[in-house]
């Protein structure tokens, strides 16, 4: 290659490492270009619309404190960066090793090969941005990406949307209709895309997961089917098991609990022959909920037990006495209901943010251990007011259960209100 040539591919990618750079420091434009050159020549610099002077270029990286030279041999070492990073995905997306990855993916964001050569560096960011996204990572790589979406091509434009789906789903909720736009794009683009067969399986999951927000099952269902054959063809065994977890609860949504539960045992089965006992605690509440949702209330109670026994996080254990709380009320075992709650309470002081678990908690508490029909009634508003922007389940659980008190009351107008709130999320929900 020659030196001009070469010289082309290195700077062709200084516009992305100085933006980023930027923006990472929250420096304006007229800031960083003060007596290096007009705010006009840096868009255009960062835009990768120009080449900028190698004097140019060391002062910009002089003030943003990036230590990258500017002549570095990139022909031998590109492909096989690349192939590296590449690598280290699919290893953390198939075995789900991130954490013990990251930090091997981590060196290479002060490797000089990968920030002078386009290619790499935005190989590298969209990386960091999927490891973000996977539990315990960091999601600011995701935004940090997003500044370079006008540098993407079909493949990278695809990663990036359904990236930025996953986002949203969970950090702005409000934004969940452009969410929506942007998956229905990536469903449609990506069978003429190039990505490979695991990167594929792997965002059809992500598609069925975040379906289920949208109470779209059958797309979910869909979706997380084509990820499961890929994973079983290879033998992924906990991708294997989250597979069958996801088309369970799609089949609950839909009210087919035999199907749900055939899901539910398949993956139990796995993960009791593997080291995936850690699923157990989830995969008995779920098995748990369809017993209690088809009447079986004698299992319901063993698989609620046997799920708060599993659990290790005091957050999902709260969510098993949710469980529990709701099958001894069933029996109308105050004596379980009383017992229960106050294991929740005690949990609760271990979490911080516990305000969901204290609106449920507050209605069993004056449903059952301090009756009382006027706190019982408040309760109830204030758990609706707060699980329509949190979880439909509960407001049509609570909606429902409120209209039914307020009618007793004789209050027929403020019941009827609740009632239409939940016939409207039944009509979504069919």
């Amino acid at each position: 290659m020659t030196e001009k040539g070469l010289l082309q591919i290195m700077e062709y990618n200084y516009g992305n490492l100085i933006k980023v750079e930027r923006m990472r420091k929250n420096m304006k434009q007229s800031v960083l270009a003060r007596g290096v050159c007009s705010v006009s020549y840096l868009s255009k610099i960062e835009n990768n619309q120009t080449s900028a002077s190698e004097e140019v270029l060391e002062l910009l990286f002089k003030r943003l404190d990036i230590d990258a030279p500017l002549y570095v041999d990139l022909s031998e070492q590109v492909q096989k960066i690349k192939i590296d990073m590449r690598e280290l995905l699919k290893e953390a997306i198939l075995t789900r090793n991130d954490r013990l990855l990251l930090p091997k993916l981590l060196k290479y964001k002060d490797n000089p090969v990968v920030n002078q050569t386009k290619e790499l560096y935005i190989t590298l960011m969209i990386t960091l941005a999927r490891f973000g996204l996977m539990p315990n990572g960091n999601p600011q790589h995701v935004i940090e990406l997003g500044w370079l979406e006008n540098q993407f091509d079909f493949d990278n434009t695809l990663r990036y949307k359904l990236l930025k789906c996953l986002y949203i789903h969970h950090f702005q909720s409000e934004e969940r209709e452009h969410a929506l736009k942007l998956l229905e794009e990536v469903d449609e683009s990506l069978p003429n895309s190039h990505i490979p067969d695991w990167e594929v399986a792997d965002m059809r999951y992500i598609m069925g997961a975040i379906y289920i927000k949208y109470k779209d099952y059958l797309q979910v269902i869909e979706h997380t089917r084509f990820a499961l054959s890929y994973f079983q063809d290879h033998f992924y065994i906990e991708r294997i098991v989250e597979c069958h977890l996801l088309i369970g609860v799609a089949y609950k949504r839909r009210k087919r609990y035999l199907d749900a539960l055939s899901h539910y045992e398949k993956a139990s089965k796995i993960a009791q022959k593997t080291s995936l006992k850690d699923y157990n605690g989830m995969l008995f509440n779920n098995m748990g909920d369809i017993y209690f949702l088809i009447g079986d209330q004698e299992k319901a109670l063993k698989y609620f037990l046997e799920s708060f026994e599993y659990k290790v996080d005091i957050r999902s254990k709260l969510y098993s006495v949710m469980s529990l709380l709701e099958v001894n009320s069933e029996n109308q075992n105050i004596k379980g209901v009383i017992e229960w709650l106050n294991i929740g309470y005690e949990l609760m002081e271990k979490i911080n943010n516990s305000e969901e678990f204290t609106h449920h908690f507050n209605i069993y508490k004056y449903e059952f251990v301090e009756p009382d029909k006027g706190k019982l009634i408040t309760s109830l508003k204030e758990a609706v007011h707060y699980f329509e922007t949190h979880d439909e389940n509960y407001t049509n659980k609570y909606a429902l259960w409120l209209a039914r008190e307020l009618r007793e009351d004789g209050k027929y107008k403020l019941a009827t209100e609740y009632y239409e709130k939940t016939v409207a999320i039944m009509s979504r929900w069919e």
